[in-house]
């Protein structure tokens, strides 16, 4: 822990001290990691009473209201060296409560993670954070970073192996933990930015922050397919305005420390059209990740996404994992595949209401993935052993949101399982080979 906390000095010294531009985050206006119900996209026959008014800003160096004077350093990113602190704290609020109305006694919802408890409430994630953006507007250097705090019952999921697996013991609580699921420094210079430390994933599409997702619920993939941290190094260069490439080194899956000191590698590309209407991401994460550092383990996302008209995003998914001696089911004795796909439907109704449907299929014929967390703290299969299967499941979703820094999401889940290998069966405790889920949850964001 010595660690985590001088890092984290050393993190907020350069957040506070160092000069730079700064901006909001995008949950502000709606539209966070890319997901497609953003508050400031509307639709093109928005009538014009809707429409914010323009921001016109002041005179002042650059153009920045707040940056009267920079002392002959106005252009060619002189903003960034002068202007201003800007350091940006938010978070928000998500509280949730998931009807089965099987009623399992458990109250666990088979493999369903986060929204892993039944007819329960839960406040899944009382998030802060504390960001600078290192936006040197593509010329010169700028400096920024960002740390993440996350307490609740989401924050078992996402905790990294030796820095936030024990900040509260199972001893004291079950379902409530605390985590860190990022703590990183950006340095950026002309096209090009080089982050530092702990970060989540470019892998996949839905993210851990609720705020990232359309839908109440995550899909089989993120949920047990994908990595949700790494820690590391990782360089972002914008090739062109449509095209950035990202490649750097990592300490593994969900790690602080390495359990076993040999390196794995991220990288990926996206694509964006020149109307931003269309895009296209590819990223990997290849290395070795059991404690002998003999096994290798590699996956890859693909994600497109469209914009049809002017309300509607289709967005399609493909995730391809294996690893080698990677199956639990044979006992670690033949190499192990998982793959699948999303399929997401969004439409925006008008600035304060979008729906979505969204098709989840993923394959873990080996065994490999499909495992829960297990006793105290979480769900575990049934038999203790990984069950070869196809998971699927759909769901239909809606948003609503009145104001700005408030919005509830309702969502209708149906789970089914296929191709089952074992005596047992997933759902209800063990006794169903499908569920039926209602969630809902309220979330304020600041």
């Amino acid at each position: 822990m010595k660690k985590c906390f001088c890092f984290l000095s050393a993190l907020a010294l350069c957040l506070g001290l160092v000069p730079g531009v700064w901006a909001q985050q995008d949950i502000e206006s709606g539209s966070y990691y890319g997901s497609a119900y953003v508050a400031e996209d509307q639709p093109a026959d928005t009538s014009p009473s809707d429409a914010p008014a323009p921001q016109v800003a002041e005179a002042g160096c650059c153009g920045h209201a707040h940056c009267t004077s920079c002392n002959g350093y106005c252009g060619g990113g002189g903003c960034s060296a002068c202007c201003g602190s800007g350091i940006t704290i938010g978070g928000w609020l998500r509280q949730s409560f998931t009807w089965n109305p099987d009623d399992p006694a458990s109250n666990f919802n088979g493999p369903v993670t986060f929204t892993d408890r039944s007819n329960e409430y839960q406040m899944n994630q009382l998030w802060l954070y504390l960001e600078r953006e290192a936006d040197n507007g593509g010329c010169g250097w700028a400096i920024g970073g960002r740390v993440d705090v996350v307490y609740g019952t989401d924050a078992r999921f996402t905790t990294a192996l030796g820095l936030d697996d024990n900040i509260i013991s199972d001893a004291d609580s079950r379902f409530y933990k605390m985590a860190l699921p990022q703590m990183y420094l950006d340095v950026a210079y002309n096209d090009l930015t080089v982050r530092i430390g702990h970060f989540f994933t470019i892998i996949g599409y839905e993210s851990v922050p609720a705020t990232g997702n359309f839908f109440v619920t995550q899909n089989y993939l993120m949920q047990y397919g994908q990595p949700f941290t790494h820690t590391g190094v990782l360089a972002m260069y914008d090739l062109t305005d449509q095209i950035t490439v990202q490649g750097g080194f990592t300490r593994g899956w969900d790690n602080w420390e390495d359990n076993n000191d040999d390196l794995g590698f991220l990288g990926g590309v996206t694509w964006t059209s020149w109307d931003e209407r269309s895009s296209l991401a590819f990223a990997i994460h290849t290395g070795d990740e059991d404690d002998a550092g003999q096994n290798n383990r590699t996956m890859f996302s693909i994600v497109a996404s469209r914009k049809v008209g002017c309300r509607n995003t289709v967005i399609v998914e493909y995730n391809y994992g294996w690893e080698d001696d990677g199956s639990i089911w044979n006992d670690g004795l033949s190499d192990a595949e998982w793959y699948g796909f999303n399929i997401y439907l969004l439409r925006d109704i008008n600035p304060c209401w979008q729906v979505g449907a969204r098709y989840t299929w993923f394959a873990d014929d080996d065994g490999a993935r499909v495992v829960g967390m297990g006793p105290p703290t979480g769900w575990l299969v049934p038999g203790g052993v990984p069950m070869p299967a196809q998971w699927q499941a759909i769901s239909l979703g809606a948003i609503y949101r009145p104001q700005d820094n408030l919005y509830v999401r309702s969502e209708v889940r149906w789970d089914w399982v296929e191709g089952l290998v074992g005596p047992f069966t997933p759902f209800d405790d063990g006794n169903n080979g499908s569920q039926f889920l209602w969630a809902t949850d309220v979330i304020v964001t600041w």
